[in-house]
């Protein structure tokens, strides 16, 4: 597939799953593209973060009206939701089938997704230098990474937790199995389990401080404080030379050594998620476990280490179409299709445009151009899917799914 087939499919998946309108609710003119028409007709918020960089390649002001219509949903203290209803008609057939907390309001959710934004404000500013765009937004980025400190992180020591699974985007992951006490293996399963920590959490809707202090699940995850770091830099480098940019700036720093003091385990070669207050380590390997490497100033010998013993290892990630969700050793390693039950083997574009990116910049230009290549290769056998066959490339979950457009941006 050449890139000029590659752009036109993109165009395509993207101007087809375009919601525009004005919202009955509260007269807001909203502009984004749904992740899928068929099973995810809302905005999401890190899918929403997705588009807007692939955007960036076909329409640049497209790509500040996604930023701009999932900013506009930030509450007055920071909090931006994960979902929001724009169009109220099509909430309930969803919600009769997932399970999502509200904010107080039905027009959004209560949780959050893992914080990309600053970055895609950044990456929108850089290609358009719109000055214009990045001080409107500057206001809520600041409040949101704030909201996510003061809130997320109870303890004070850099790292955030998330209050469940889907919160840290990578749903089904086995990582979660024994905190939501999975004994089912199955999407059934895992949602009966996730109704069991909405039910326990429904007497506290809307104190997160009290429902991280219930200890249901908490999880200090590897994959949300990585992206978590790297939207804080990039908010710093948004902000220019204010007292503002060094406050962000000393914050990824903190998060950046968290990670490397609380959750690298040198006997593994890998990162861990962290469950609980206790902070007990999780200790299966997943995607996550590789996420740190986004940052550019990770460690050298952790980065060696992750990718010598993990990445280009074919006993783990390194697939015929890598980068699988959970490396080919793990006894719950699921390829194929879950039927719902993601995130336990299939290779994901999203993932593979953060590590590649990663990889790159920790000069593994090979390693990064062979996964930039086989992710091509997934959308030139399959289209662009929610997912990808490790072995086959074969294309499973969502069609047409807006966010493996990002494949432009690799």
């Amino acid at each position: 597939m050449d890139r000029k087939a590659l752009e036109e499919g993109a165009r395509r998946i993207l101007l087809t799953n375009l919601r525009q309108g004005v919202a009955d609710w509260n007269g807001q003119e909203y502009s984004f593209v749904c992740p899928s028409l068929t099973g995810y007709p809302f905005q999401w918020f890190w899918d929403s973060c997705f588009h807007a960089i692939a955007l960036i390649h076909l329409d640049p002001d497209q790509a500040k009206a996604e930023l701009r219509t999932l900013m506009s949903a930030a509450l007055p203290n920071g909090f931006m939701p994960h979902i929001i209803f724009w169009e109220m008609e099509k909430q309930p057939d969803f919600l009769s089938r997932n399970i999502v907390g509200q904010a107080g309001d039905p027009h959004y959710s209560s949780t959050m997704q893992p914080p990309i934004i600053a970055y895609a404000v950044e990456r929108v500013y850089r290609a358009t230098g719109d000055e214009g765009f990045r001080d409107a937004a500057l206001p809520a980025l600041v409040n949101f990474y704030r909201w996510l400190r003061e809130i997320r992180d109870p303890d004070d020591d850099g790292l955030i937790a998330v209050i469940q699974p889907e919160e840290a985007g990578t749903d089904c992951s086995p990582k979660y199995d024994e905190a939501l006490g999975l004994t089912e293996l199955s999407n059934k399963g895992f949602i009966t389990a996730l109704k069991e920590i909405y039910r326990a959490y429904e007497p506290l809707r809307g104190d997160d401080r009290k429902i991280l202090a219930a200890d249901l699940f908490h999880f200090e995850d590897v994959l949300v404080n990585s992206i978590y770091a790297m939207g804080l830099r990039s908010l710093a480098r948004l902000l220019g030379d204010s007292p503002e940019a060094e406050e962000f700036d000393r914050e990824a720093d903190r998060t950046r050594d968290a990670l490397v003091a609380k959750c690298w385990d040198e006997e593994a070669g890998a990162f861990f998620d962290l469950s609980g207050v206790a902070e007990e380590p999780v200790k299966t390997v997943t995607i996550s476990s590789l996420m740190p490497l986004v940052l550019p100033d990770l460690p050298r010998p952790i980065v060696e280490r992750l990718v010598a013993d993990w990445v280009s290892s074919p006993d783990h990630f390194w697939t015929p179409y890598p980068l699988p969700s959970v490396p080919v050793s793990d006894p719950k390693f699921m390829p194929g299709n879950p039927g719902g039950f993601i995130w336990r083997g299939p290779s994901w574009i999203n993932t593979n445009w953060f590590l590649s990116h990663g990889l790159r910049g920790h000069g593994y230009t090979d390693l990064a151009d062979t996964i930039v290549g086989k992710s091509y290769e997934c959308i030139e056998k399959s289209g662009f899917r929610e997912y990808y066959h490790p072995y086959t490339a074969e294309g499973l979950g969502a069609r047409d799914f807006g966010w493996s457009t990002l494949v432009l941006d690799l």
